[in-house]
């Protein structure tokens, strides 16, 4: 068996390295029970990535056929038990189709943060893991932070994964999203530059985006930062009113003012603003401005007594 322990010098988890071979390289292949075997888990929670039913059913299609080529990882986890490590796909769909025993790798790891290392390098080099999936794992990483006997900081974790510390803290916040929006930024409905800024918002907000995407159309990038602008303005959560105004703007062949600064503002503020004359806004920056003046006023003529 391999002992794996936690070192700047472990594998990088990207894509252009398979660090699954590199745990299995001069390992030997046992056949396990597989009731012998239970699935990663990690402080109570699941390993962070999702098992589709549709792969397993198509993968037990293969290995029926062609037997399973790619024998699993698991660590010892007791004298007679075993948790799986790499390979809970091609568990399932052994277990799917009834095996007793399954082709095995047994390497040694007994610290539960070097395991879940695995888990994560092993999985996203795989498959493009999706934004959601993401999100579980480096906020388990983050959490790890907070336990005195972690020894990975925030750089480490940026430079184990090949990205950068923003986006870490960007996967990180879908876990604070909707779960209708997290969908659709798994399904690249929704851009991950946006989950920043739709956190901000209120949950009521955020679920009336994803129903809007959901049952009535998809919004340009354009439309979609006008919405998240005006809902953080107003608190407003009715996005159908607030559609409804960035389209009747887009749609105007005229500036609805003759004053350039009223247009610039309906522009920021189509909801707020739909409904007001030119003449209604010409008296409420008369009053403003009259107000000001005379507070300037005041304050000037205070200093000037004092001076004398």
């Amino acid at each position: 068996m391999i002992d794996i322990k936690r070192s700047a010098n472990r594998p990088r988890a990207n894509f252009s390295n398979n660090f699954e071979e590199l745990l299995m390289d001069k390992q030997k292949v046992v056949s396990l029970p597989m009731s012998k075997i239970e699935p990663f888990s990690f402080n109570g929670n699941p390993q962070p990535f999702a098992i589709d039913e549709n792969e397993i059913s198509a993968l037990a299609d293969s290995i029926s056929k062609c037997g399973l080529i790619t024998p699993i990882i698991v660590r010892s986890i007791s004298s007679n038990s075993y948790q799986l490590l790499s390979g809970h796909k091609r568990y399932a769909a052994c277990k799917k189709l009834m095996y007793l025993d399954i082709d095995a790798v047994i390497i040694e790891v007994t610290d539960d943060n070097v395991a879940f290392d695995i888990v994560c390098q092993a999985n996203i080099q795989r498959k493009e893991p999706r934004p959601s999936e993401l999100s579980k794992m480096f906020n388990t990483y983050l959490s790890l932070r907070k336990n005195v006997s972690a020894d990975l900081t925030v750089n480490e974790i940026s430079n184990m994964f090949g990205i950068s510390r923003k986006t870490i803290y960007r996967y990180a916040n879908i876990s604070n999203l909707d779960n209708g929006l997290a969908e659709l930024i798994d399904s690249k409905s929704i851009q991950i530059k946006f989950i920043e800024p739709l956190t901000k918002l209120s949950p009521e907000q955020q679920k009336a985006i994803a129903d809007y995407y959901n049952y009535d159309e998809r919004l340009s990038s354009k439309e979609l930062t006008l919405v998240i602008e005006q809902m953080t303005d107003s608190e407003n959560s009715d996005i159908y009113d607030i559609m409804k105004a960035i389209r009747n703007l887009s749609e105007k062949k005229k500036e609805p003012y003759k004053n350039s600064l009223y247009n610039e503002m309906y522009i920021k503020k189509p909801l707020c603003m739909q409904n007001m004359t030119e003449s209604e806004l010409d008296k409420i920056v008369y009053e403003l401005l009259d107000k000001y003046l005379e507070n300037n006023f005041k304050s000037t003529k205070k200093v000037t007594t004092n001076e004398k």
